[in-house]
């Protein structure tokens, strides 16, 4: 269990140990998410029982639920703060960013901490369990963003949409045993954000 947490921990803040091994080099830097991607794929097969590579189960009955969540993204993406600027950045930020956090935190972390924890219900979110380890990996998702803002007003705020988000996204992939829709509905939140930040940026 200890080996676990230990090992989540390190997954939490791995893009903070990637950004800290290529500072000798500014060029480097600049592509550190892409080493960072390559890294976790290295690490990928190692975690036997992971949700990366499976079709969701139970879609009829997420089905609902997954397309309250797009309207809930659309209503709440507006006000998340998230203003990345330049198309490199963007780019960045709606898709890569997604699918690498979806991959560590929904993909490896989740189910690792199901096979090692109590799963029972914590409670119910839109008729989704949401699990102590679903709390644990949302939280660790939420910390996981000071490695790229640093403590601040406005990194806590990143980090509540973050927890809250986790819950939900997490929720989602407990129940199809895949990270498929969560990644489509962080890319979705993502570029939500990216949208709204644009529109108030031309007022």
């Amino acid at each position: 269990m200890f080996e676990v947490l230990i090992l989540s921990l390190l997954l939490t803040f791995s893009y903070k140990f990637v950004e800290i091994g290529i500072k000798s080099s500014k060029i480097l830097q600049n592509y550190s998410i892409y080493f960072w991607a390559v890294i976790i794929m290295i690490v990928v097969p190692f975690y036997k029982d992971n949700y990366i590579f499976s079709l969701p189960a139970n879609i009829m009955r997420v089905m609902p639920i997954f397309l309250v969540i797009v309207f809930a993204n659309y209503l709440l993406s507006r006000f998340s703060g998230y203003n990345p600027v330049g198309k490199f950045n963007i780019i960045n930020f709606i898709i890569v960013y997604p699918i690498i956090e979806e991959l560590i935190f929904r993909g490896l972390i989740l189910p690792s901490l199901n096979q090692n924890l109590n799963s029972g219900v914590f409670l119910e979110v839109m008729y989704m369990p949401v699990t102590v380890p679903v709390i644990i990996s949302a939280l660790l998702f939420a910390i996981s963003h000071l490695q790229y803002y640093g403590l601040s007003l406005i990194s806590i705020r990143y980090m509540v949409f973050a927890f809250f988000g986790g819950i939900v996204f997490g929720a989602i992939t407990d129940l199809t045993e895949s990270i498929l829709l969560s990644c489509i509905l962080h890319i979705e939140f993502n570029a939500l954000a990216v949208y709204f930040a644009n529109k108030s940026r031309l007022r």
